[in-house]
């Protein structure tokens, strides 16, 4: 029973660390987009540019870290992340209008913190949190990640309009070093001690046959493609402020997205639980397909709204909810032996940040291009994209013991 509520209170701990995670990343993902638009001639060449060198180290930082976490110092690392993240934001305040001038260095710096902040994280959650629970957890995660995806937008788009983005990036500051403070508020992982050494090549041959990783790993290449933290979700960004112009509007809007993809989530929860949820799936993928055709078909302000509104509450809420609860439930079936999931974990991220960088690079191409029709073309790319992954995803197994 002690250790049950120690697990429960140390899962409570990490959404908590999470929810803050969010605050940071709604921050440094579409007010630091607004940022390089006002501060940038091509900010949408710079953006592509500091997005592809920081998942590129992303990827390679991971299969670093997954080596040294593999039998010791997960918590320790998931630490540096955290610290990592506060170097990062502390490196955003000081250099001020100069960030587009020190790519580099920003990149170098988010690339490292995500590497050791994500990686260690998901390994905690797949040890702490029980497939039969996973569901439950993950719904109760993403609404509270939601609740202060709803709230944060509008106080920082409005902190940011009133005062200025430097200021307020002070105030992510000191949300980062409360994140710290709850990191060493875990015990030692001593269980993973006794595993074998990380073998990615062993794993890998092991596991590539298997139609179900299969399916998986190509909805994480699409997810990184086109969902989560892909090219797409910035393109909305830069199409909602260039239309919108302030970051109090683009804050609004944000929220509001928001409000509407956790309605989605509870919705999903009440009524597909326990049940098959392949037709809300096909729905869910199809649904932003109509409204890019209906932007492309007439761009103004109505259809960039819808189209916003569509992607948050069909594909951030329902399909990437699902591909979490499959994810995670996967890695902890018997599929995966627990002495692999590092290298599972790891084999994912590789492949998640390699469809991160080609949607980046399609959008340096279409930036360097100057084009609205090659613009054009990269958005129905990516729609499209989520289209696949619908399709592939319900095929995927819930694995709910």
């Amino acid at each position: 029973m002690e250790e049950k509520m120690k697990i429960k209170l140390e899962s409570n701990i990490i959404i908590a660390i999470d929810a803050l995670k969010k605050i940071m990343t709604i921050f440094l993902g579409p007010f630091l987009t607004a940022y390089f638009i006002k501060t940038s001639n091509e900010s949408m060449v710079d953006l592509s540019i500091y997005y592809i060198f920081s998942y590129l180290l992303l990827g390679v930082g991971t299969f670093i870290v997954a080596s040294i976490v593999k039998n010791k110092f997960r918590i320790g690392m998931l630490r540096v992340g955290v610290v990592f993240n506060f170097i990062y934001i502390m490196a955003i305040v000081l250099l001020r209008e100069k960030v587009v001038e020190n790519l580099w260095l920003i990149s170098i710096l988010y690339g490292i913190s995500q590497s050791t902040y994500w990686f260690p994280y998901n390994l905690f959650v797949i040890n702490k949190v029980e497939n039969s629970e996973r569901t439950s957890y993950t719904v109760k995660r993403k609404l509270i990640v939601s609740s202060i995806g709803i709230l944060f937008p509008i106080i920082l788009g409005t902190a940011i309009t009133i005062t200025n983005f430097e200021l307020t990036a002070i105030v992510i500051l000191i949300i980062s070093v409360i994140q710290i403070i709850l990191s060493f508020m875990f015990t030692p992982d001593n269980s993973v001690s006794k595993l074998k050494k990380y073998n990615m090549v062993e794993t890998w041959n092991k596991i590539k046959k298997n139609k179900q990783i299969k399916k998986i790993f190509l909805v994480e290449f699409l997810i990184g493609f086109s969902v989560s933290d892909g090219a797409l979700g910035t393109l909305i960004t830069i199409l909602i402020f260039n239309a919108f112009k302030t970051d109090m509007n683009l804050g609004i809007i944000t929220s509001i997205s928001t409000i509407l993809s956790m309605g989605a989530i509870k919705l999903y929860e009440k009524n597909f639980k326990n049940k098959s949820d392949k037709k809300i799936l096909i729905f869910s993928s199809i649904i932003p397909v109509i409204s890019v055709l209906a932007l492309l078909f007439s761009t103004n302000n109505i259809t960039i709204i819808i189209y916003n509104l569509c992607y948050e509450i069909f594909v951030h809420g329902i399909l990437e909810l699902n591909r979490s609860i499959r994810l995670f439930n996967i890695s902890d079936s018997s599929i995966i032996k627990n002495e692999d999931r590092t290298e599972f974990f790891s084999i994912r991220e590789g492949i998640l940040n390699f469809g991160r960088i080609l949607s980046y690079s399609i959008l340096l191409f279409a930036g360097i291009s100057g084009s609205t029709m090659m613009l054009n073309i990269a958005l129905i790319v990516f729609t499209l994209s989520i289209l696949i992954m619908g399709f592939v995803l319900k095929d995927i197994e819930k694995f709910e013991k």
